[in-house]
């Protein structure tokens, strides 16, 4: 008998990125954990991501997503009575620098001590988490950041994996569900063959496509993998969600299971079952993509693996309109390894896991950075219709992006020529000031209305300018919301 064991795919994230100085020198690891004890560090010459060295093992926590960290640094937190808490307040944490302190007895509210100054910085959302990150983060080398071991299991996941709470945005909103999972069943699938055998001269005609059908079969006894996904449709059905939201409803949730780092670090390319993504609470794209692919079949859908072997990266693939589809396949692009709307391609890729790119809304819908596409496992069924409203809307975005583009370019015109009359007026008035001081009255009351007249058309050009501005910014402001909406920032 042959052996084949498939393991090609990894995945990808999402997390601003911040452009700060890394390290210029490695310095020895024992001495740079410590120096950086209870730091968040962004790892600037990959994508941004954000780390947190906790000062009780010296090992560096991936923080992924706002909701992510703000999960994960409560979890890491050291209960404190209100009396040590007003002490804090008053005089700072010295000894506890870098720690994330509860108020046990203020229902557990959360803040983290910044080592620089021992002040307290309270955590009560997952915005103040990602301000965190963006006013504390400071930039590091993969070089430097690779001498600071990596926690090998993520807080949240350990949580997730005794309690069965989920956590995920549909639309912008936060919704949660309670499901415990079988450890006994999980056991099961973990002991379970993650190899496809074949007899010799039997060999089948496309090898990856057997060898992903072993991760799309559910085991006899187990009823959770798709007891699950029936109280998530009883969510969406409380919620009147109809056929394509509840389809949208489920791969968020797919899409927010964390990514799971450690794995793709370890070089352990052996996938999960479905049951072992939702029990663990993480994967890499491969195994979201197995879970997404088997529920989207259980949901009536046609669904396929869309693979990209120059990417080394895989994704969903649901059926849609043939004109919304990649390449004319009959299917829409479906990212599991963060968050994205249904048929959105995202810009890049980094550390296996997807990124958004501000910068541009363009070819959102274009495969091709990716490399060329491979579409296995192939289903048929029900035809996913929200991609051409996602279109639109990112259509619209990239309009108010090229406008705001051109709002700035003429700002900026408008502030040199401003700048240039207040110089001019700046002469003007040194001229006066001459006059006066030599004593050219006649000169001086002759210069006098041409320069009221420029300082009364200084103040008219600056109004108008300072109203474009307010214009620009609220321009501004609605582009950002507006973005953060799209991808659930």
């Amino acid at each position: 008998m042959h052996f084949f064991r498939c393991s090609k795919f990894t995945t990808l994230s999402f997390l601003s990125v911040f452009l700060l100085c890394c390290f210029a020198l490695p310095v020895r690891a024992e001495t740079l954990a410590r120096r950086l004890s209870g730091k968040i560090l962004l790892q600037v010459e990959s994508a941004g991501e954000a780390w947190y060295v906790n000062p009780l093992d010296s090992h560096r926590y991936y923080l992924g997503r706002p909701a992510d960290a703000f999960v994960l640094m409560r979890s890491l937190g050291l209960g404190i009575s209100e009396k040590n808490y007003q002490a804090f307040q008053v005089s700072g944490a010295n000894s506890l620098r870098g720690r994330i302190l509860l108020r046990v007895q203020a229902a557990g509210e959360a803040y983290y001590v910044n080592p620089d100054d021992s002040r307290l910085y309270y955590l009560g959302r997952p915005v103040d988490a990602f301000n965190l990150m963006r006013r504390f983060g400071l930039g590091i080398s993969n070089q430097n950041l690779n001498q600071i071991a990596a926690a090998k299991l993520s807080v949240s996941n350990d949580i997730n994996a005794s309690t069965g709470a989920y956590s995920w945005h549909y639309q912008n909103q936060q919704y949660q569900l309670n499901f415990n999972l079988d450890s006994a069943l999980y056991q099961s699938y973990a002991g379970s063959s993650k190899v496809y055998t074949y007899y010799s001269g039997q060999e089948p005609a496309d090898l990856r496509e057997a060898f992903y059908a072993l991760f799309l079969q559910v085991k006899d006894n187990d009823k959770q993998t798709l007891g699950l996904l029936a109280s998530l449709r009883a969510q969406a059905a409380v919620l009147g969600l109809n056929s394509d939201q509840t389809a949208a409803f489920v791969l968020a949730f797919i899409q927010y299971i964390p990514y799971d780092h450690a794995k793709l670090e370890s070089g352990d390319n052996t996938p999960y079952y479905p049951f072992e993504t939702l029990y663990l609470h993480k994967g890499v794209c491969a195994d979201k993509t197995f879970l997404a692919v088997l529920w989207l079949r259980e949901l009536g859908y046609g669904a396929a693996i869309l693979d990209f072997p120059e990417s080394n990266h895989s994704a969903a693939g649901i059926a849609c309109p043939v004109a919304d589809s990649l390449a004319g396949s009959g299917y829409c692009y479906v990212e599991t390894t963060n968050y994205f709307p249904i048929g959105v391609v995202p810009p890049l890729i980094s550390g296996g896991q997807a990124q958004s790119d501000i910068s541009s809304f363009e070819d959102l819908f274009n495969s091709d950075r990716l490399g060329y596409l491979e579409i296995k496992q192939k289903s048929q069924g029900k035809i996913y219709q929200g991609v051409l409203d996602v279109k639109m809307e990112a259509k619209a975005i990239e309009q108010a992006k090229k406008d705001l583009d051109a709002s700035k370019i003429l700002l900026d015109a408008n502030k040199l020529s401003l700048d240039a009359a207040y110089q001019s007026l700046k002469q003007q008035e040194s001229q006066l000031l001459a006059y006066q001081a030599n004593g050219n009255i006649s000169a001086y009351n002759q210069l006098v209305p041409a320069y009221n007249q420029a300082v009364a058309d200084y103040q008219a050009q600056s109004e108008v300018y300072n109203q474009d501005v307010v214009s620009y910014n609220q321009a501004v402001n609605a582009f950002n919301t507006r973005y953060r909406q799209f991808y659930q920032q």
